[in-house]
């Protein structure tokens, strides 16, 4: 198997943006310590919004070039306008179903199942990915795809050695919990394969900034009436929930999803998101670093599988638009 340096970019690029995600789990529970979950989402798109608007304006103002003889999604997106009923809609689907419910159904699913429920449907997440992706985009699930899937989620599997005994999935008392997790998880697949379908008419930082502010304002409903927004609370925030606040939306949500929307741009989406069976395995080495935590010679070899798993699907295949 030839590994081309193309391929090479594409897989230090996904352990790139996935390490970059993996830095929110330490964040999302320093910022849930002062605010609810619909509180932070907000201010975490309200935030990368805006810090990702100045690229945008940029980017806007930049005269096109008419000499690249292969137009890519973010030339076939210039000149579309938002504002047009059709574009306009399309960013409210993509916030009211994959941006708004992903962080509140997980956090309010998590808080009522167990920990290792939680991690286990999580992993549901690159499975959901493929098969919208077969059916909204026209992705093809190859033998390679399938294979690349299993090798990463056994990868995940070997580091995060469940306690099978302990685990309630099928139990009547964390069910709905489980759903609500399982839920959240669509939402996230939803949000990956519909931004695949956006980067066909924009830019990414278009779908980004267009599809954040959009996520603000169908935010403003549930913080009226899930969680009243006073200023006293804003007042009460420390300086550790503004830096939390500023790693999820500059960091996570922000520069990650650029390079996320730059590699949808190059790979198919079922295949990016096998690479998202990394993200325990990037969380344990940067507990390790932050918290001083003990990695052992399991969670190395999970995390070594699961990178193979990623390695498999991008270096064996092309997307289905090359």
């Amino acid at each position: 198997m030839r590994i081309s340096r193309r391929v090479v970019v594409d897989v230090l690029l996904l352990v790139l943006v996935n390490t970059m995600w993996a830095a929110q789990y330490a964040a999302y529970k320093t910022a849930t310590a002062r605010m609810g979950p619909v509180t932070v989402s907000t201010w975490t798109f309200l935030i990368a919004a805006l810090t990702l608007l100045p690229f945008l304006a940029r980017e806007r103002g930049r005269p096109s070039s008419g000499s690249s003889s292969q137009p890519n999604a973010s030339d076939q997106g210039a000149g579309q306008s938002p504002s047009k009923l059709g574009n306009l809609a399309d960013f409210f689907v993509l916030a009211i179903l994959g941006l708004v419910p992903a962080p509140a159904l997980l956090a309010w699913g998590t808080d009522r199942s167990t920990a290792s429920n939680a991690a286990l449907i999580y992993l549901t997440i690159p499975i959901v990915t493929a098969l919208l992706a077969s059916v909204m985009v026209h992705e093809r699930m190859t033998a390679v795809r399938w294979a690349s899937l299993v090798v990463a989620l056994a990868g995940v599997l070997i580091l995060s050695d469940f306690d099978w005994r302990h685990l309630g999935l099928a139990s009547g008392k964390y069910a709905f919990a489980n759903v609500l997790i399982l839920l959240a998880c669509a939402s996230s697949s939803f949000y990956n394969v519909f931004c695949k379908k956006l980067l066909s008419r924009f830019t990414p930082f278009e779908v980004l900034v267009y599809g954040y502010l959009c996520a603000v304002i169908a935010s403003v409903p549930l913080l009226i009436w899930v969680e009243p927004f006073r200023w006293s609370d804003v007042q009460a925030y420390n300086a550790a929930t503004w830096i939390a606040l500023l790693v999820l939306s500059v960091v996570s949500w922000g520069l990650a999803m650029v390079l996320w929307m730059y590699l949808l741009t190059r790979l198919d989406v079922s295949q990016a998101s096998v690479s998202v069976y990394l993200l325990p395995f990037l969380g344990v080495l940067i507990s390790s670093v932050t918290l001083r935590e003990r990695i052992t010679s399991t969670m190395i070899l999970g995390g070594a599988v699961t990178l193979v798993g990623t390695i498999l699907v991008t270096s064996t295949e092309t997307t289905s638009g090359s």
